[in-house]
């Protein structure tokens, strides 16, 4: 049960990354609003986005019977995720849960 990890797309991935990119924004606010030479709050808002990058790419994953986002719960998959393009080591997934509806899914393969 080996996890494969992802970025979401569609329009769940772009509401959740919109969220996720205001912190970067609050951080170059802070940067270039500063008259001193070492902006603390920027740093800090720079570190949170780090931090919230990670934690989402590390909690966005599937195996055989789960699907887990980092805004949901584990929920049970009822079909296997369908390869919709490929380009290189990008592939594009398309994954149906019953609860949530359909994802599509941006995975990055050797």
């Amino acid at each position: 049960m080996r996890k494969k990890h992802f970025i979401i797309l569609g329009r769940s991935g772009l509401i959740y990354f919109s969220w996720v990119l205001i912190v970067l924004f609050l951080c170059l606010i802070f940067l270039y609003e500063s008259t001193k030479s070492f902006n603390w709050p920027a740093l800090i808002f720079a570190l949170i986005f780090l931090i919230l990058l990670a934690y989402t790419y590390f909690n966005s994953y599937w195996t055989d019977e789960i699907f887990k986002l980092p805004f949901r719960a584990k929920a049970k998959r009822i079909s296997k995720p369908v390869m919709i393009s490929e380009w290189r080591f990008l592939k594009i997934y398309k994954i149906k849960i019953a609860e949530f509806g359909q994802y599509y899914l941006l995975r990055l393969e050797k």
